[in-house]
């Protein structure tokens, strides 16, 4: 076996011994594509994104999950930094979460939690171009579109955003806020109970 002090590479596979790719180890000149059931389900999502990182593929080869990280500049100084690390459902998107974002010093960043349909990801997508390429209003797209990825929804969020409050917010089965808790840029907490209308319904303090 051999010893290696420094190893220099661009891109590094993982593989059973069957030549299933589990993982894969990436620069910026090899993104990978998005994987399921073998084939590139979005083809150029994320090809032109400025990132590097790590993938996970389970033992079906199914892209599910993995780590990436980037930033850009422009001449004049404007930056955008991000981080991710994602875990996702079987056939699906992520279901976990934890993210950073920093847009010229405007920081957001936490753990977040989904739910997602049992379709799977590829079919939805399929079902989308399709509507898209229809002659449905957009009204009625709209409606068609809120069917298909119905179940596809935020549940939970802890974390910090860009105005400074660090928040805890647990949201219904159809994705609205139902109860949130703040501590504010100045150090003063709340809590708030939400309708499913987003109406306070209960809030620790009280109004006065």
């Amino acid at each position: 076996m051999a010893d290696f002090k420094n190893i220099n590479v661009e891109n590094i596979n993982i593989v059973d011994k069957d030549g299933t790719v589990r993982m894969k180890l990436f620069n910026n000149d090899n993104i990978p594509p998005a994987i399921m059931d073998g084939k590139d389900f979005l083809p150029g999502h994320r090809q032109e994104d400025p990132i590097a990182g790590l993938m996970f593929y389970n033992g079906e080869g199914d892209e599910c999950g993995g780590l990436i990280f980037g930033s850009k500049k422009d001449e004049i100084g404007n930056y955008e930094s991000y981080a991710t690390l994602t875990f996702d459902q079987y056939k699906q998107d992520q279901v976990v979460q934890m993210h950073y974002i920093d847009e010229n010093g405007q920081r957001n960043y936490g753990f977040s939690v989904y739910d997602r349909p049992n379709t799977p990801l590829p079919e939805l997508i399929e079902k989308t171009h399709s509507l898209q390429n229809s002659d449905l209003t957009e009204e009625e797209m709209d409606k068609e579109l809120e069917k298909v990825w119905e179940g596809n929804t935020p549940r939970a969020f802890m974390g910090k955003n860009s105005k400074g409050e660090v928040t805890v917010q647990l949201s219904d089965s159809k994705g609205k806020p139902r109860i949130r808790m703040v501590v504010d840029e100045n150090d003063i907490p709340r809590m708030e109970i939400l309708d499913g209308d987003g109406k306070v319904t209960y809030k620790i303090p009280p109004e006065l």
